[in-house]
């Protein structure tokens, strides 16, 4: 319409003569009289610009969209007038078909959706279902895995992304696969020693109840004591092992005090010292010098220091002297006893291992203890006869760096010389 009033404006329809009685032809789709176009000149007279458009009323003042009545047929009209020179067109259609469309695009944009959401909601599903199979297949065989199953996960079925998952759970499973084993085995270690001390016990208890000698009561009695003793001793012991693993889990990341952790090793030392009536003496390096600077866990490793001390004096002579030594790069406790047979030093840190012959009481886990502490913070433990002139003047256990430490070292406080 409004491309319309321009060219009413620039030809000179008002000289036309209008022509009647013209056929109007086969219209097609254009004459089913549904939509009409009309247009008057500003003296009121209508201009022919098609037949179906002839129909419409001038209505006089109107503007915008009109609804009339038509042959008895309702139409919706729009009328728009040039105000500079006084043209009117007007367009109409009829409501019925205006109905139609309306009808026709509800209908055309809701069948597909109507028809075409349930398949691509099935779509949908079946997409996520099948991408999730792996997933499932992968928890049904974890499900159904027995608890100590230790074979991994096959992690070649798995798609791409699952695989780091997998192979996480992998190292999971050995870990869980590594600790139940450590736990299977030292309960049946525990058990088979706890036997033996037990069953003395149990003998030496009939023999001071069958007793009527003083003299055999009382060395029955003084044989439960040794045993009561050793049988504690082995109880802590390998509650020691049992916690190790949780402590070592509370974490590495003190600055490691020795000073603080060797006289708490010494004074835990020194009722089996002072019983043996060994000297125990702690070796400083010079002044400005930390001494083996480390990052570790102090409860642990205030414990390593015990059970070497603890095994030195326990193995050294009477009235003889043990020196714990610190160095920038070492630490070592050193003895004065006859020394270790060199094919058996090889074997001194395996669980439940003792040398034949041995009077003094112990279960063999003080010095596993030692090298499971030593390992975890990176250092390695060295046992060794010590030598003058080609004689054994006593043993030594050396703690030194490990060459692939695990552990990141840290500067400590100066060290500072000292002799207890």
């Amino acid at each position: 319409m409004r491309a319309l009033l321009p060219l009413l404006d620039d030809r000179r329809v008002g000289d036309l003569t209008p022509v009647e009685n013209v056929p109007p032809g086969n219209l097609g789709e254009a004459g089913l009289a549904d939509l009409a176009v009309s247009a008057w000149a500003p003296n009121g007279r209508q201009l022919h610009v098609d037949p179906d458009g002839d129909r419409l009323p001038a209505l006089p003042g109107a503007d915008g969209f009109n609804a009339t009545m038509i042959d008895g047929v309702p139409w919706r009209l729009y009328y728009l007038q040039n105000a500079s020179n006084g043209w009117r067109v007007a367009v109409g259609q009829r409501l019925g078909e205006r109905e139609e469309l309306v009808e026709s695009y509800l209908v055309g944009q809701a069948l597909p959706w109507l028809f075409g959401l349930p398949v691509l909601l099935g779509l949908m599903i079946w997409a996520v279902r099948h991408a999730l199979r792996p997933v499932r297949d992968l928890s049904e065989q974890i499900a159904q895995r027995d608890p100590e199953d230790p074979i991994p996960l096959d992690a070649s079925v798995a798609p791409g992304e699952l695989r780091p998952l997998v192979q996480a759970m992998n190292q999971l499973l050995a870990r869980v696969a590594s600790a139940i084993e450590h736990e299977r085995r030292l309960t049946a270690d525990a058990a088979h020693e706890l036997r033996t001390p037990l069953a003395a016990l149990q003998s030496q208890w009939d023999v001071a109840q069958r007793a009527t000698d003083p003299a055999e009561r009382a060395h029955a009695q003084a044989n439960m004591e040794a045993g009561i003793e050793r049988l504690n001793r082995l109880v802590s012991q390998l509650l020691a092992m049992a916690r190790l693993e949780s402590a070592v889990q509370s974490g590495f990341g003190d600055e490691v005090d020795w000073p603080h952790i060797a006289q708490e090793a010494l004074s835990d030392s020194l009722a089996l010292a002072r019983r043996k009536d060994v000297d125990v003496e702690m070796r400083w390096p010079a002044a400005g010098v930390a001494p083996l600077p480390l990052v570790g866990n102090e409860y642990l490793l205030g414990l390593m220091l015990r059970n070497l001390l603890d095994n030195a004096v326990r193995y050294g002579p009477a009235g003889g002297v043990v020196a714990l030594r610190f160095s920038a790069d070492a630490i070592a406790v050193d003895d004065q006893g006859p020394g270790v047979d060199p094919a058996a030093i090889g074997r001194l840190g395996d669980r439940f291992f003792r040398l034949a012959g041995q009077r003094e009481s112990g279960s063999g886990l003080g010095l596993s203890i030692a090298h499971r502490i030593a390992h975890l913070h990176g250092l390695q433990v060295q046992f060794q006869n010590r030598l003058d002139e080609g004689r054994v003047i006593g043993f030594s256990a050396t703690l030194r760096r490990a060459p692939a430490s695990p552990l990141q070292t840290m500067p400590t406080r100066a060290g500072r010389s000292a002799s207890t």
